[in-house]
């Protein structure tokens, strides 16, 4: 005989529903089941109800307290329309290459606006020349150093060679891109040497035939280059030679960018039938790369003096270059996992907790 066929059990469920409601009715009435067909999900609500009323303290009358109060108001005003903008600039300037693209666009819009959208020998055209040189000397910090990273670049590229060789052979895309990574990455490290003997050279650590800012008083003429730059031919030649460094260390990347750029669409389209897989897509990153490697190698053949540009072009070039860069690193940040995190209320993190004791009372 069941619970609902003993002639007691009836009784005290029309008790309990005359003393407490028919609320209280119906839960007792579904927890009298033989199986407990709903006592989950009454269990869940049961639990949600009372944390929802006694956590931190709550009356059992009020819905949060004003902690949850001030969160929740913290989450409209800021979270929802302002943290996607302030989470990407974290991301962005989370590294110092990141700081470096940035400071770099705005030196871009600088050499742009100072050709474009002023007249020449006016105070705003002077005002954004001085904004130009005051970034390009002020990113050189971000450089400083860097020649000795690039070792151990060239090290990884190394490895990368080798594990490519002995994968597929010679000729396969993994040991021709290692290859070029060793390459490319030397010839970083000259750039960065030469680019941080410039910075000596500027502030008088070695001497050069040109007297730094802050010594200028100290000399009247007569003042020659020093060992190391004679023997390099003169800040002129170094100059060379750290754009000269540039461009061979952008040929070799943009020929790997290629070739990884042709391995990614033949991987997407045997994989997705070549369907944009969002903004990690290995094929946008490369031809992103790409389009940033083709605008700096122009740059750099304008600085070279093998043809000529004008401000206006060179910054707009400036700009999609850093543009291009400063996706680069927020790309990498995020890939990380390593800059902006969302942050959830505690009455979101309520509810998860809830939503999981319910998913596990069913599974039960």
């Amino acid at each position: 005989m069941t619970d609902g066929e003993d002639g007691s059990q009836p009784s005290s469920d029309s008790e309990g529903s005359t003393r407490s409601g028919p609320t209280h009715a119906a839960s007792s009435a579904t927890l009298s089941g033989a199986t407990g067909k709903f006592f989950a999900a009454e269990l869940a609500k049961l639990l949600q109800d009372r944390s929802a009323g006694t956590r931190h303290g709550m009356s059992s009358g009020s819905s949060w307290n004003p902690l949850e109060q001030v969160e929740l108001g913290v989450a409209v005003v800021y979270d929802r329309p302002f943290s996607a903008f302030f989470n990407f600039l974290y991301d962005v300037l989370h590294l110092s290459s990141g700081r470096d693209k940035f400071c770099a666009l705005i030196q871009g819009y600088a050499k742009f606006a100072s050709a474009a959208l002023c007249r020449p020998d006016t105070e705003r055209y002077w005002m954004y020349r001085a904004i130009e040189d005051n970034f390009s000397d002020g990113r050189k910090i971000f450089r400083l150093f860097k020649e000795f990273r690039e070792v151990y670049k060239v090290r990884r590229g190394l490895n990368r060679l080798i594990e490519g060789i002995s994968e597929g052979g010679c000729v396969s895309i993994p040991a021709v891109c290692g290859f070029l990574d060793t390459c490319g990455h030397t010839c970083s490290f000259c750039y960065y040497l030469f680019d941080n003997l410039l910075w000596a050279a500027s502030v008088g650590l070695v001497r050069s035939k040109e007297v730094p800012k802050w010594q200028v008083k100290m000399w009247q003429g007569f003042r020659r280059n020093g060992p190391i730059i004679s023997r390099l031919g003169g800040v002129a030649k170094v100059k060379r030679h750290k754009n000269l460094a540039s461009i061979w260390r952008l040929f070799f990347g943009f020929i790997a960018n290629s070739l990884l750029l042709i391995r990614a669409l033949e991987n997407c389209a045997a994989r997705n039938g070549g369907k944009l897989q969002g903004l990690d897509d290995a094929r946008l990153f490369h031809t992103l790369e790409l389009i940033g490697m083709a605008a700096n190698f122009r740059i750099l053949w304008s600085k070279l003096g093998y043809t000529r540009l004008s401000h206006e072009k060179l910054g707009l070039l400036a700009m999609l270059a850093a543009a291009e860069g400063i996706w680069i690193n927020w790309r990498k940040v995020t890939r990380k996992k390593c800059g902006s995190k969302d942050f959830a209320t505690d009455v979101e993190r309520r509810k998860l907790l809830s939503g999981g004791q319910l998913r596990r009372l069913k599974s039960e």
